[in-house]
């Protein structure tokens, strides 16, 4: 599910400049994100014919050059926004990552919104994160009639 999520994220345009979005794993350098699994409570609720209604949350960590600018300080607040309107318009249109068979996504939204997480030593660098949570539905794959349900 986190490498679908990833290859999404890649759709959007703020990521243009980004050289990487890793998996748990956050490099030394600048413009380089991460993606990681954080606790939710996985099941939403249990609906008829073994459609499990399911959430995942997400961190994304991203870190970009800090400078006391505030031209800098303002073009990174922007990314995190650019962001999660980005999100939100997906969402919106229904455009969803595609998940493998018998999980489909239903919303995707931030539950976060993008802030300043840390520095590094040098304060150079800084970390910014915004969580993200995926809801999707999970169909029970050893029920011959499951492509029928909806």
């Amino acid at each position: 599910m986190i490498g679908k999520l990833r290859e999404y994220l890649k759709k959007c345009p703020c990521f243009e400049d980004m050289k990487e979005i890793g998996v748990d794993f956050l490099s030394d350098d600048a413009n380089i994100s991460s993606i990681e699994k954080t606790p939710i409570k996985p099941i939403l609720n249990e609906r008829i014919y073994d459609i499990k209604k399911k959430q995942a949350s997400f961190t994304l960590r991203v870190k970009l050059v800090h400078s006391n600018e505030l031209k800098i300080q303002i073009e990174n607040s922007d990314f995190l926004e650019d962001l999660e309107d980005w999100l939100e318009e997906q969402n919106d249109n229904k455009d969803f990552p595609e998940l493998k068979k018998g999980k489909t996504v239903t919303k995707i939204y931030v539950s976060s919104s993008g802030y300043l997480y840390g520095f590094e030593p040098s304060l150079r660098l800084a970390v910014y994160q915004i969580q993200i949570v995926m809801e999707y539905e999970k169909r029970n794959c050893t029920d011959p009639f499951a492509d029928f349900l909806d």
